[in-house]
């Protein structure tokens, strides 16, 4: 009788310990994709900031869409448009 308490209480012993493995890794688990989580979240605050910097700027400039300078750069700087007799010159040194 006194071995099939030992053999008992050693399977109990070895369960115990293997569900302790299972879960100290399954804890260190869920801590790395809670760090990973963590640091794509601080990712995306700072690219929502700059987005909200970008749309202030937008509104900006569609309050200010009946400035003449400000549609003439806009049409210089993202369409290439040049006014009638202009000649642009492009710098291909650089490239």
């Amino acid at each position: 009788m006194k071995r099939k308490k030992k053999r008992v209480g050693l399977l109990a012993k070895i369960f115990i310990a293997a569900f302790a493995v299972y879960a100290a890794v399954t804890l260190v688990n869920l801590q790395i994709r809670i760090n990973a989580t963590a640091a794509e979240q601080e990712s995306l605050q700072q690219r929502l900031d700059a987005q909200k910097l970008v749309n202030a700027e937008l509104s900006d400039a569609l309050k200010d869409g009946e400035n003449e300078d400000y549609i003439a750069k806009i049409a210089r700087e993202s369409l290439g448009y040049v006014f009638p007799g202009e000649q642009v010159f492009v710098d291909i040194s650089s490239k």
